[in-house]
């Protein structure tokens, strides 16, 4: 058996009446990636989903403002999951992706979620390994640190207009770090 996957969850409440929710999980050298969409209701504490084309789901507006509700974690899902989602400000957390030429296409991914951790894999084209890290990241202005969980080092980089640019590991061979500029 493999080991269990750790799903990440954020849910954009719009002022239409719209809602965007995001899974987000690693299998394998792979980020996937889930969006439910749909419209909600809120009547006091009680908070209403309804995902399109499904039944409305109904869950809780908190005292701490967050909220609890079953969540999809992925398309294969076959029933929800109970998660509760805390307000968030922060803009920097998303998908970021590049995809470098040399001798071999590497595509590098870095996900930044809104509790401020952070995963991160450069993936080869051909037969060589793939290389993962994961740890915690945090935003001052337009510098973001990445403090890497295995090591406890940090590596210090900037985030503007939708790109980060700081040294990562693109081969798990070479092991090296090089500035790259991966793009949401």
């Amino acid at each position: 058996m493999g080991s269990a996957i750790a799903y990440t969850y954020s849910v954009e409440l719009k002022a239409d009446e719209s809602y965007e929710l995001k899974s987000y999980f690693i299998m394998g050298d792979a980020l996937y990636e889930f969006i439910e969409v749909g419209t909600y209701s809120v009547e006091g504490a009680k908070l209403v989903i309804t995902p399109a084309g499904e039944e409305a789901i109904e869950g809780t507006v908190n005292s701490d403002g967050s909220i609890t509700v079953g969540v999809k974690p992925s398309q294969m899902a076959r029933s929800r999951t109970e998660a509760t989602l805390v307000p968030s400000q922060n803009t920097a957390a998303g998908v970021y992706k590049v995809t470098l030429q040399g001798a071999a296409t590497v595509e590098a991914t870095l996900y930044l979620d809104h509790q401020g951790n952070y995963a991160y894999m450069a993936v080869p084209g051909n037969e060589s390994p793939a290389f993962h890290e994961q740890g915690t990241y945090s935003v001052a202005g337009t510098d973001i640190t990445f403090q890497i969980a295995e090591s406890g080092e940090t590596v210090s980089g900037t985030i503007q207009d939708g790109k980060v640019s700081a040294p990562f590991v693109v081969s798990a061979m070479m092991g090296m770090r090089m500035g790259i500029e991966l793009a949401k």
